[in-house]
């Protein structure tokens, strides 16, 4: 005991492993907390942005998820499915041409 205070025990390796577990499920808890809150934002914004007239409803073939996407400048749309990964946008003219591999040979020439 110096100065009137007690020095703080070690914690046993059992009380370690009990605190690390409860910190774990409060990470989760956390987690799972961020993420409904985050899926429910994601929600209010998509419905806007169909009610405004700017997202759109695609449905995958492969798995019929409906993909709902921002039609907004500037914002590169993702072709793929966000479920399964299937393509739900054809590929552009340009890649069945060829054009775009001439292109890329030039500018390395």
């Amino acid at each position: 005991m110096s100065n009137g205070v007690r020095p703080q025990k070690k914690l046993t390796q059992n009380q370690l492993t009990q605190a690390m577990f409860e910190l774990n499920g409060k990470i989760e808890r956390l987690s799972m907390a961020v993420g409904h809150d985050m899926q429910r934002t994601n929600i209010l914004l998509f419905s806007l942005l169909k009610e405004l007239g700017k997202a759109e409803e695609v449905k995958c073939e492969s798995c019929g998820t409906i993909n709902m996407r921002p039609l907004l400048e500037g914002i590169e749309v993702n072709p793929m499915c966000v479920d399964c990964g299937a393509r739900i946008d054809p590929l552009p003219e340009e890649a069945f041409k060829g054009d775009m591999m001439d292109e890329d040979n030039s500018s390395e020439e």
